[in-house]
């Protein structure tokens, strides 16, 4: 041990003794010096005195040793003097203790010296405050009251040095040096991780297959089957699913797997692609869910009101889900938004919550995930309502390709199915990924990233379309033109307007002349047609056919550029069944291929044919025409709504009912408002208040209490 400066307390007590008794011979005079802090006579005597005298003689050495205000200060020499001194004390006959005790030795005179050995041992030790210091304390102070709390500090500074380094050779050499000590828990989990993370340093999957090879006891098996999982299933495909299942049957992910290749190969939940998956994937493991599935897609439900609240009933009028909801949407995908004391969440069509009623806003399902809101944070929940990404977000968007974008302190980024940041947030806006693409906004201008955030197309336009049939529309100074998912530059940035791609072809505008491009920027249709007023309206394909005009008047041609409908009309629809309307003279009619009347121009508006019908207005009033120009419904209607579940509503005089395919009357007009529904029913409502009609037969399935039906 170090030397220190001198220290003014003796050992009063024992002192005071000596003096108060003459004692005789050398050991009185060796104590006597002692008091006089004359050390090098006293230890002189004492060492002579060792012999006759050794429980005093040892004594008086500790004593010595064990002051700092002299040379001879060594503390290990204090401690094993004064251990000579109790082990002689313990052997000595009476006659010697009581001729040592004036002299102030006796046992508890040698234990409180030991006593402070200790303590100052361990005051220099702490000042050390070593793994060696504590290491050499601990051996050399052997039974020392601070023995305990030295092992207890040595280990914890081990540990901590072997947190700092935090390597699998560090936590064993811990473990191995310091089998005892409170840390040995931590340290084997902080082990078990290190192994782990050093054994799967490179990433990939064969890493993580020889970690579970070599250390199947370990607790991070689990997460190595995860990374494995994750890995093997970048795109989260049907095809990356199966082939997983197929090469891991034992991990403890292939039920998420089969799930979610269920999930994206049901995603409508109807009976056709339950039966289709079943055929795909005979071997698919929870075929009970699958049944159920199929019962719930057979099921049509329809949402009733009672007494105020909402429910649920069948197409026989049979309540399924009691109304108990202040509202509810139509189901979609299996579920339902309902709505109670402000707030919303989703139930099934057995009644079951699947998403708990406690948010503020509840998005429909993207990829088995449904954006939430709540307090002004969203994040989101699978279809099974779990939360699988935490509400800590400004915004979530929808899952696209395995990603959302969404915003952290006004800065918009990317997070994966469970939350965790893939693209960092740094961008002014962000979009939808679209075929493994993205639009963002940084530093002003548009440009589009990858799925790892790389940038594809620079940040050089004033607007970026989402990617639709592998191209993107980019607009620059008002100007407009194409670019491929690769950046590449496939339609000069000069044209007035671009439409949206329809059967593989766009409509292009340039100083009021257009025509078509197609998906690598080449102009299938020349420039050489008027962009007559509105084009952006009228001119987009349809069913493959392009509607153009010259000289102010207006025929079809096909995608190749071709003659479909010569130019001749005034305006013209799509040829269907080998007629198409046009409009002559401010008339609407009907013209074949060549361009010859098939009806002659008398109708004030015509719509287009659907199913071999086509919406007439003639002085106000709607009917509906065949291809032929008949009338297969007479001109007596305000309004006809489009074909909906192989029917249509309309209205005469204010008043609603609905009309069969064909055209013929089905429910005549008399409520205030018909809505239809799936199963051949139609919801009607009559001041206030609503019912459920089957077409079939025309009865009503249920009514709400207070509902009279009107009179004929």
């Amino acid at each position: 041990m170090g030397r220190k400066g001198r220290c003014p307390v003796v050992l009063l007590a024992v002192l005071a003794a000596f003096t108060a008794q003459a004692q005789p011979g050398a050991l009185k005079k060796a104590f006597a010096a002692l008091e006089r802090y004359d050390y090098f006579q006293a230890r002189e005597r004492l060492l002579k005195q060792t012999g006759k005298h050794p429980a005093a003689s040892w004594y008086g050495l500790s004593v010595i040793s064990g002051r700092a205000d002299n040379p001879f200060y060594h503390l290990d020499s204090a401690f094993a003097f004064i251990r000579r001194a109790e082990v002689a004390y313990g052997a000595a006959p009476l006659k010697e203790r009581e001729r040592i005790a004036p002299l102030g030795v006796d046992a508890e005179a040698i234990a409180s010296q030991q006593r402070r050995v200790f303590d100052k041992a361990w005051e220099e030790t702490t000042a050390q405050h070593t793994i060696a210091a504590y290491e050499r304390y601990l051996a050399t102070y052997l039974g020392s009251t601070h023995t305990e709390e030295a092992r207890a500090v040595r280990d914890h500074l081990a540990f901590m040095q072997a947190r700092e380094n935090n390597t699998a050779a560090a936590y064993r050499d811990f473990l191995d040096r310091y089998p005892g000590a409170r840390e040995v828990y931590e340290a084997r989990t902080r082990l078990q991780e290190a192994v782990f993370r050093e054994a799967t340093a490179d990433g990939d999957i064969a890493s993580f297959e020889r970690f579970i090879r070599e250390h199947p006891e370990s607790p991070h098996v689990r997460d190595a089957e995860d990374a494995i999982y994750r890995a093997s299933t970048p795109h989260r495909t049907a095809v990356e699913f199966h082939r997983f299942i197929q090469r891991y049957p034992t991990n403890q992910r292939v039920p998420d797997a089969w799930r979610s290749i269920y999930e994206l190969y049901t995603k409508d939940l109807s009976v056709g692609t339950i039966t289709r998956f079943l055929q795909d994937y005979p071997d698919y493991p929870f075929i009970d869910e699958l049944v159920n599935d199929y019962k719930t897609a057979s099921t049509i439900l329809l949402p009733f009101r009672k007494d105020g609240r909402w429910g649920f009933l069948d197409t026989t009028g049979v309540e399924r889900i009691k109304a108990v909801y202040d509202w509810v949407e139509p189901f979609q995908e299996g579920q339902a938004q309902v709505g109670l004391d402000d707030r919303v969440g989703t139930i099934n069509k057995a009644g079951q919550v699947v998403v708990d009623i406690v948010y503020d806003e509840v998005y429909d399902l993207v990829e088995g995930t449904a954006t939430v809101e709540r307090g002004g944070r969203a994040g989101a929940v699978d279809r099974n309502g779990e939360l699988v990404v935490p509400l800590v977000f400004e915004e979530v968007g929808e899952f696209h390709n395995g990603l959302a974008f969404a915003s952290r302190d006004g800065r918009y980024g990317y997070i994966d199915g469970r939350g965790d940041v893939v693209i960092p947030f740094q961008f002014d806006a962000a979009g939808t990924f679209r075929s493994g693409c993205a639009v963002v906004r940084a530093a002003g201008k548009v440009g589009v990233i990858g799925m790892k955030g790389d940038t594809v197309v620079p940040f050089a336009y004033d607007w970026v379309d989402r990617f639709d049939q592998g191209v993107a529309r980019v607009r620059v100074n008002e100007r407009m033109g194409l670019i491929s998912p690769f950046g590449d530059l496939l339609l000069p940035v000069e044209y007035d307007h671009i439409g949206l791609f329809r059967d593989s072809l766009a409509l292009v505008v340039k100083e009021g002349r257009c025509g078509y491009v197609d998906q690598l920027g080449r102009i299938r249709v020349p420039l050489e047609y008027e962009a007559g007023e509105g084009v952006a309206n009228w001119g987009d394909p349809v069913d493959g056919q392009l509607r153009v005009q010259r000289k102010g008047l207006r025929g079809l041609l096909d995608a190749g550029g071709q003659v479909m409908l010569p130019l001749r009309f005034q305006d013209v629809g799509t040829m269907q069944g080998g007629v198409a309307p046009v409009r002559k003279n401010g008339k609407w009619g009907l013209a074949d291929r060549q361009g010859n009347l098939v009806l002659k121009p008398k109708f004030d508006r015509m719509g287009e044919f659907e199913q071999g019908q086509a919406l007439v207005l003639q002085d106000g009033l709607m009917g509906i025409i065949d291809s032929t120009g008949s009338l297969v419904t007479p001109l007596r209607y305000e309004v006809i709504g489009p074909l909906t579940f192989g029917h249509r509503t309309c209205e005469v005089e204010g008043r609603a009912g609905v009309l069969d395919g064909d055209g013929s009357g089905s429910i005549a007009p008399g409520y205030d408002a018909c809505t239809l529904m799936e199963g051949g029913v139609v919801q009607v409502e009559l001041a206030e208040r609503t019912a459920y009609i089957r077409l079939s037969d025309r009865r009503a399935i249920w009514k709400e209490e207070g509902f009279d039906a009107p009179r004929p």
